[in-house]
């Protein structure tokens, strides 16, 4: 139980970073979310399977960038624009950190901010 009060607490302080961030979530190795939040007042873009489908997305993605990381070293992060939102993933250990930002966000001083949460 103590795990999942600091997942939620992770959440909500990178939550609170800034406005711009809609959604912050956690994903296990195994792709199940262990703790999310979520922007109070907003209307979520993704209904709950296609929510589902963006996370399974972010794990491949995630197990295909280790193919490289004996030449290029490990990621530590990764960006996807759209055209209506900003897709940030933090790497977290075996968990991934997964952000929905609006498009003008700063994501550079968000990924700083989290990797200093996660520290």
């Amino acid at each position: 139980m103590q795990v999942q009060r600091l997942e939620n607490r992770i959440c909500s302080q990178i939550i609170s970073i800034n406005d711009t961030i809609r959604f912050v979530g956690i994903l296990c190795k195994c792709g199940r979310l262990k703790a999310y939040d979520r922007k109070k007042g907003i209307t979520p873009q993704l209904t709950v399977p296609e929510t589902k489908l963006v996370h399974r997305e972010a794990l491949l993605k995630a197990k295909m960038n280790k193919v490289f990381d004996g030449k290029l070293g490990k990621t530590n992060w990764a960006i996807e624009c759209r055209d209506n939102v900003k897709w940030i993933t933090v790497y977290h250990g075996k968990d991934l950190i997964l952000l929905s930002t609006d498009i003008s966000s700063d994501h550079d001083s968000i990924v700083n901010t989290v990797q200093r949460i996660l520290d």
